[in-house]
């Protein structure tokens, strides 16, 4: 299977192409009998279709589907699709994901035992589970697919190549599609052949006892009837493109001289042949030349400056595709970094010699580095990327990789750390800090440079003690390190006093904060202090960052609750502590789409949250209150949106036709109505 070009108005490809040259688009069109597109697949249903803002939430290049019926009188159903959705169900740019599936779903079987599903794509073999009602079911849903940039790997699924009416068959399928998905038909297009040297164009359970009593009960001799249900009948939605669609990899332009340049334009399309033109000013028309897909021209132009925008046809296409694209200047760079001298040199050229456009390089950590006019930058860093990205002001843009050139970095060295300046009161126990000291230390070695005499206990340790002098002053003592690089040597100051106030600890007002938000405590003190320290003192336990220091941080839990907190501050002349509450505020929620569709049994219900983050989830009531029939509960995701969807569900709405949500953050909304369909 391959991808087609990119279209330019909701960012997935054109169409999809199987191994038998058949081409389907992706069809949106709300008017478009065929297309399995309605107007209330629309967020506003009396608007065209646009994008993001108005645009459904799913559509499919193909989708086949299929129905049994089993001895117990339950559905079997069968769906084999390339769909087109996004990663939240919510149309966002970036958010297109395309992906093969195939779903069986069969309710009313024997539990725990083993059943074979043969279909146009192959066999699975299943082992049932039991469904809490004495029958067992299967319910298997295989995705494979990528998300916008990655749309090549749809083709990994096994849904190709594209199952479609069999033209021997009538009714016809209509003129510009593959079947009708309002009936059933016979297909063709399956490429596994069975026992018997058929194409797998049915679908087809063997199980026990699933044909007894089953209007679908196979009626082929090779079979035993009680344990076989089959059907060759499926209804089948795709729409054929009549385009090939075009995009554009790349239009550059070289201008060395006043007179004019060339434009280099590469361009994609169909692999089978094309007919593709480029225009613009100051050159004639240009076609452009191809193979297997790819095309292009270099083009003549005229003029002082490049033409500001270019037009690619693909006059092969009815109605002519087209992508109108900006030229750019060509950048031609190269990048070194040298670890001796630790310089970053990057030269770089323009194919744009007579406009000059500036260049730049993009900001990596140390800002715009502008580039000389000669086309060669030295910057002196600490550190270099893996690549650069150089920009020009005449829209070109070139990442390349940095080469490394120099000595090898040596280990590192040793660094004496011997703490925060101190002050204490006269005749106090003292302890010595040094254990913020870096490196591969061998060995610590602390003396005292000045102030009155005291004795340092255990000297070659990281924390040494003393007592303080019984007269106020300061001492300074020394701190050595030695090891690779070093020796290293930091100071520290003491100062004693003869007598200090209790300092007084304040942790701040108390807060109202949302649920999932990083809330700062923030602290502070009167008089000497010496350290702080937060503590939780109830509610769900919280990580507390930086909480030796006054200002700390968490995340508030999500869920409704109280948080308290207390300070507590140390100084010489004592501890004092304060407390602090934080509350959460109500959570918003709303529900963007409510809906029941009875012919597939399908829920679908999307809405946000305005709690973000993990943790919360969202339960879905039947009726008025939560003391209804529970739906499901599904997570909100870290932009604030959930959805539930789910096709065969054996829970309907009741007659009050509302659903009512509560979330786990504490929100809830209830008499929200449902848009019952067909």
């Amino acid at each position: 299977m391959k991808v087609g070009p990119i279209n330019a108005f909701d960012g997935f490809p054109v169409w999809y192409k199987d191994n038998n040259n058949l081409r389907l688009q992706l069809n949106v069109d709300p008017a478009d009998p065929f297309s399995g597109i309605t107007p209330a697949d629309l967020p506003d249903p009396t608007q065209p279709v646009s994008f993001p803002d108005n645009y459904p939430s799913e559509a499919f290049y193909s989708q086949v589907e299929a129905e049994l019926t089993t001895g117990t009188g339950e559905r079997a159903r069968l769906v084999l699709a390339l769909e087109a959705a996004f990663v939240t169900e919510v149309p966002r740019i970036g958010d297109q994901i395309v992906f093969g599936r195939i779903r069986i779903r069969i309710d009313g079987l024997q539990p725990n035992v083993e059943y074979t599903v043969t279909h146009p794509y192959g066999v699975d073999t299943f082992i049932t589970e039991p469904d809490g009602e004495g029958f067992g079911e299967i319910n298997y849903t295989e995705d494979i697919g990528g998300i916008n940039g990655g749309f090549e790997l749809a083709p990994n699924n096994r849904v190709h190549p594209f199952l479609r009416w069999d033209p021997n068959e009538t009714p016809n399928a209509p003129e510009g599609y593959i079947g009708n998905q309002a009936l059933e038909h016979s297909i063709v297009g399956s490429v596994f052949i069975d026992q018997f040297g058929q194409p797998q164009n049915y679908f087809r359970i063997e199980g026990p006892g699933i044909g007894i009593g089953s209007p679908d009960r196979s009626s082929n001799p090779e079979f035993d009837a009680d344990n076989t249900i089959e059907t060759r009948l499926f209804t089948v939605l795709g729409t054929i493109s009549p385009i090939s669609g075009v995009d554009v990899e790349r239009a550059t332009y070289t201008q060395t001289e006043n007179s004019g340049g060339f434009l280099d334009v590469f361009a994609t399309s169909d692999d089978t042949a094309q007919t593709i033109s480029v225009t613009g000013s100051g050159f004639d028309t240009t076609l452009l030349d191809g193979l297997n897909g790819q095309y292009f021209a270099r083009v003549r132009f005229t003029g002082e400056r490049p033409p500001s925008t270019i037009t690619v046809t693909n006059l092969s296409d009815n109605p002519n595709s087209i992508k109108e694209v900006v030229p750019v200047d060509f950048i031609t760079a190269s990048a070194t970094y040298d670890t001796d001298t630790q310089n970053l040199t990057i030269v770089v050229t323009s194919s744009d010699t007579i406009g000059a456009p500036i260049l730049s390089i993009e900001d990596f950590g140390f800002g715009v580095i502008d580039i000389p006019q000669n086309g060669v930058s030295t910057t002196n860093l600490i550190y270099t990327p893996a690549t650069v990205t150089i920009n020009s002001d005449a829209k070109g843009q070139r990442t390349i990789p940095v080469s490394i050139t120099g000595s090898s970095d040596g280990p590192i060295p040793v660094s004496a750390n011997a703490g925060e300046n101190q002050t204490v009161l006269i005749s106090t126990p003292v302890t010595l800090n040094g254990t913020n000291s870096t490196g591969p230390i061998i060995s610590y070695n602390w003396i005292q440079l000045s102030g009155t005499p005291t004795t340092l206990l255990e000297p070659t340790t990281p924390t040494p003690t003393l007592t303080a002098p019984s007269t106020p002053g300061t001492l300074i003592f020394e701190l050595t390190v030695d090891g690779e690089g070093g020796p290293s040597i930091s100071t520290v100051m003491i100062t004693v006093i003869e007598f200090a106030p209790i300092p007084t600890a304040n942790a701040g007002p108390n807060q109202a904060v949302q649920q999932g938000t990083v809330v700062q405590l923030v602290g502070s003190a009167t008089g000497d202090v010496t350290s702080y320290q937060w503590e939780q003192l109830t509610g769900t336990t919280v990580q507390l960052a930086n909480a030796n220091s006054s200002i700390a941080t968490f995340t508030f839990p999500t869920q409704p609750e109280t948080l308290i907190f207390t300070l507590t501050v140390i100084g010489p002349g004592g501890i004092s502590s304060d407390e602090v509450q934080v509350t959460s505020i109500s959570e918003n929620l709303t529900v963007t789409r409510a809906e029941f569709r009875t012919r597939d049994a399908e829920w679908r219900i999307t809405g946000t949250s305005d709690v973000l983050g993990t943790g919360v989830t969202i339960s879905i009531y039947i009726g008025t209150s939560p003391s209804g029939p529970l739906l499901s509960q599904v997570p909100v995701d870290s932009l604030g949106d959930f959805a539930y969807r789910i096709e065969g569900s054996n829970i309907e709405p009741d007659e009050t036709r509302v659903i009512t949500i509560q979330s786990s953050s504490g929100g809830a909304l209830t008499n929200i109505p449902l848009n019952i369909r067909t």
